[in-house]
């Protein structure tokens, strides 16, 4: 809810805390099911971190989370409001409506200085919960190489790392705070540091876990420092569990079984009794209420959510919490799922119900509906109907979003939307019957990550088998079809893409890439221009569109296309790249690098602005800086080939050799297509003295690229030098039949051979052609100059 706020001026004691107004941080760990943590498992080795703090708070044996998404579990966390009320039912597609007081205002409009360090996209500001934040951290700059189908984050060494600054340096001193930190790391893919990954072998989901608990750590170690543990009310929960494979479900997303919706929950500090455990069900979202109790602070509308601290004191009715899942639905066209579930009993709106007695199946593996129900089923089914009856779903949202066009494409590599957006009344699949297909998909996906294009085409084609319509599964075929060389069949699925759904821009956009790779650029601006003209509003079209010009070095109208793409969006860090590039292969250096270094400052993780302002950088001559910018290149996109060229290119103008042999040789194996990698190596091999290891690289250089005019002769003077005299005398005179001064080289390795007619018939044959010139070079040269006056 945003508003003016005018903070109230609170008593003198506020230049720290006081235990009316005490300091508050929330952590939420993404991903963590209740049964990884120690104090509800007996392990001490997973969360001493946490553990700790359960020890001198209070913990919550059934804490459920409404939905097993991040940004619709954490608007719920700090609106204190279901999904069905505050409208947030999807990553990336909502936005936290304006309307809703989140508690980050809540405490704001108190006068607490208030700020979040979020460490993953998905919780990006322009999803709508930063309101309420001075500051909001979302930059993910400096954490690792997003990987295919992930969302981009920061690990949890730099979550604490910018937590203890804040700490130390950022937070007012005469207020107290309220600060909100996100750990994404137990999101797959599990890859815990190796340190942590030795003490948990074959767990590294529970690695990751620990390797969060550790570096919280640290923050709370700082307060502590700062004598200001015991006076700050301290919170932590998840935003939804993994199934790590149960129910056939790899991760989560589809279901709202236990394995995803059952989090931990644990509240410390000012007004919390230390030791004590609370069993029956509670909700993430009760801890809005109970926070701003704790803080005697008043939410200004209704909320879904009640505190907890009647139940610490023994008090307070029996609750249920409210369960669903659109991800089904909007990203796959396959039926949503509802739940409403008590203390021993769960039950699931889906085309095939469900009812679970948890008490005697904890593991929700025998459905019970239409059989043995147990009691309490049919008392939630109803108040299940009651809400869909409340919910406006479907209605226009204020939560809706439309996103950026780089959104949608970190959004689309993530699977959303897998399928075709659901229309008319037609039944819709249950989750439970799709599941097998998408765990399959996600498998294919990991298989793409991991570079196994093979048998990841061979398990799309098994899906496809099974749901020939699939375009988001075609689209996946499509790019592994292109890396392993397929161009015809990648071409043939990105046309059977468009057949199926014309508004597939990935399709368009793929098909064209392909064809100007193999000159086809009329037919590529063909399906460029159709592009356009179904989504005149995406700025994608318009950079591809300058991509194919620049292919064609037609400068002028490349620069116009790019220019319109950064009207469409200003943000495009795609678009200000390619015109910084287009700029600088124009010979306007100075206006590529303004380009490109306010696009930096937007955001200076992009590793594509990186590399193009290192080029114009090195171009414009401050090799200092260029190598500094190559260097961040690498550290962006360790897998550029081209990044390491350079960067091993301007190493060795800078007297670096072996440095600039091992990031050149980094650049080949990266992309042993990359010709200009090869001939580099070759080169820098040759120049160091190491003619033999410089050869094949050579070789393969001319072979592959017979116009690269560098590579013959180095690679004639590398077969000289190993004693391969015949074969360097006939790459010598290959050349000379393009360049006659190579004829000089020939004379002197048939004189070094004692064949003083062969080579004196080269000197004459060099004359005939080159004269003076020809005659000045081998006056240079006693041993040729005696060889001609016939000695």
């Amino acid at each position: 809810m945003r508003r003016l706020l005018f903070p109230l001026l609170l008593a003198a004691a506020l230049a720290g805390c006081s235990r009316s107004h005490p300091n508050v941080v929330v952590v939420t760990f993404d991903t963590v099911r209740w049964d990884h943590v120690g104090w509800s498992t007996g392990r001490t080795d997973v969360t001493p971190t946490l553990d700790a703090m359960a020890a001198r708070g209070v913990w919550f044996s059934t804490a459920i989370a409404p939905q097993p998404l991040t940004l619709p579990s954490h608007t719920s966390i700090f609106t204190g409001r279901y999904p069905t009320r505050h409208g947030v039912r999807n990553n990336g597609t909502y936005r936290v409506p304006d309307e809703e007081e989140t508690l980050a205002e809540l405490f704001q409009a108190e006068g607490y200085a208030t700020h979040a360090i979020v460490s993953a996209f998905v919780l990006d500001s322009q999803f709508g919960l930063d309101q309420g934040f001075d500051g909001y951290d979302d930059d993910l700059a400096g954490g690792p190489k997003q990987k295919m189908f992930m969302f981009k984050e920061i690990r949890a060494a730099q979550t604490a790392d910018k937590a203890v600054r804040w700490l130390r340096e950022g937070r007012p001193r005469d207020r107290p705070f309220f600060l909100w930190l996100h750990f994404f790391d137990p999101h797959a893919d599990y890859e815990p540091p190796d340190d942590v990954a030795l003490e948990f072998p074959g767990d590294p989901y529970r690695g990751e876990i620990h390797y969060a608990d550790r570096e919280l750590g640290r923050v709370l170690e700082e307060l502590d420092d700062q004598r200001l543990l015991d006076e700050t009310l301290f919170a932590f929960t998840s935003d939804h569990g993994d199934s790590l494979g149960e129910h056939g479900e790899r991760t989560h997303g589809l279901f709202v079984y236990d394995a995803t919706t059952r989090v931990p929950l644990l509240i410390a500090g000012p007004g919390v009794p230390a030791g004590q455990r609370v069993d029956g069900v509670v909700r993430s979202l009760d801890l809005f209420p109970t926070i701003a109790e704790l803080a005697g602070l008043e939410p200004s509308g209704p909320l879904d959510g009640a505190s907890l601290r009647p139940l610490w004191r023994g008090k307070g009715d029996e609750r249920t919490a409210y369960l669903e899942t659109f991800t089904p639905r909007e990203n796959f066209g396959w039926s949503e799922l509802r739940g409403l579930r008590s203390a021993t009993v769960k039950v699931i709106q889906a085309p095939q119900p469900e009812v679970y007695d948890l008490a005697a199946d904890p593991r929700e593996t025998r459905n019970l509906h239409g059989a043995s129900e147990p009691e309490g089923a049919r008392p939630l089914f109803a108040g299940l109907a009651r809400r869909l009856e409340e919910d406006r779903y479907g209605e226009e949202s204020a939560a809706a979003h439309e996103a950026d066009s780089e959104t949608r494409q970190k959004l689309a590599a993530l699977g959303y939307v897998w399928g075709a957006k659901v229309t008319g009344d037609a039944p819709l699949a249950d989750p439970k019957e799709k599941i097998r297909s998408w765990e399959r998909f996600q498998v294919a996906q990991q298989l793409i990550r991991d570079k196994h294009f093979e048998p990841a085409i061979a398990a799309i084609r098994a899906i496809l088998a099974e749901d020939a319509g699939n375009v988001v599964a075609m689209g996946s075929l499509a790019g592994a079809l292109a890396r392993t060389g397929d161009e015809e069949g990648a071409l043939a699925t990105y046309r059977k893409m468009i057949e199926l759904d014309a508004q597939q821009d990935v399709a368009y956009l793929g098909a064209a890439r392909l064809l100007a790779k193999r000159g086809e650029f009329d037919e590529a601006t063909a399906l460029v221009e159709a592009m356009m003209a179904k989504q005149p509003d995406n700025p994608d079209g318009p950079v591809a569109m300058g991509d194919l010009l620049l292919e064609r070095e037609a400068f002028d109208e490349a620069e116009r296309w790019f220019r319109k793409a950064l009207e469409l969006d200003p943000h495009s860090m795609v678009a200000a790249s390619g015109l910084g590039n287009c700029l600088n292969r124009a010979d306007q250096l100075p206006e590529a690098r303004d380009v490109l270094v306010a696009a930096r400052r937007h955001d200076p993780s992009h590793h594509a602005t990186t590399y193009n302002l290192a080029v114009v950088t090195e171009r414009l001559g401050d090799r200092r800086a260029a190598l500094a910018l190559y260097r961040e290149a690498v550290a962006l996109d360790p897998d550029h080939s081209m990044s390491w060229n350079n960067l091993g290119s301007l190493l060795d103008r800078n007297g670096e050799r072996e440095e600039a042999i091992a990031a050149v040789r980094k650049a080949h194996e990266l992309d042993p297509e990359n010709v200009e990698a090869t001939y580099n190596l070759g080169a820098l091999l040759s120049n160091a003295g190491r003619p033999a290891e410089a050869i094949p690289f050579l070789l393969e250089a001319v072979q592959r690229r017979p116009d690269l005019a560098a590579a013959p002769p180095l690679l004639a003077r590398a077969l000289a030098a190993t004693g391969r005299v015949d074969e360097a005398l006939a790459l010598w005179r290959q050349i000379a039949a393009q360049a006659p001064p190579a004829l000089f080289q020939v004379a002197k390795l048939e004189l070094g051979r004692g064949r003083r007619a062969a080579a004196r018939a080269a000197l004459r044959q060099l004359i005939a052609v080159d004269g003076d010139r020809a005659r000045q070079a081998i006056a240079r040269d006693p041993e040729l100059s005696k060889l001609l006056a016939g000695g």
